[in-house]
């Protein structure tokens, strides 16, 4: 499918939040092809490390989720976060990276490109058993993998 007919569904969603399955790691792809369209790519990884650089170990997991939702409302209306793994570590609560976004994507239009296995309406990270192993429900969202786009 057409990024730009996934983009024009997606506005029409209630949350507007198109997570892109991409196990390649490859999120250039489309922050390429949206860069010139007002989009601003954010690195996740880097980015919840620098939120969370003064906070002690222990109150990290507390403070995360807090923190990511005032950072997102600083962020402008089109965003692509990409590489959001660390948020599925035990140390930062285990945040489950389309929960993280959803709620903000009733004002923004997100772009989310992360690694995981797309079956039906579930999304899961990892293996289950190990530390990091999350599922998500993608139900309400338009996911696709990256090698389904047509850029």
């Amino acid at each position: 499918m057409k990024l730009t007919e996934l983009l024009k569904h997606n506005r029409a969603n209630h949350y507007q939040l198109l997570v892109i399955v991409d196990n390649s790691n490859d999120p250039h792809r489309i922050i390429n092809a949206l860069k010139d369209e007002g989009w601003k790519a954010v690195n996740v990884n880097k980015n919840a490390l620098q939120l969370m650089g003064n906070v002690p170990m222990d109150k990290i997991r507390l403070r995360i989720a807090d923190e990511i939702k005032k950072w997102v409302l600083s962020l402008p209306d089109k965003v692509i976060f990409y590489n959001p793994n660390i948020l599925y570590s035990p140390d930062f609560g285990k945040l489950n990276p389309v929960s993280a976004f959803k709620y903000r994507s009733r004002n923004k239009e997100i772009i989310l490109i992360m690694e995981g296995q797309l079956t039906g309406n579930r999304l899961t990270y990892s293996q289950h058993g190990r530390p990091d192993y999350t599922e998500m429900d993608v139900g309400e969202l338009i996911c696709v993998r990256m090698e389904d786009i047509d850029v």
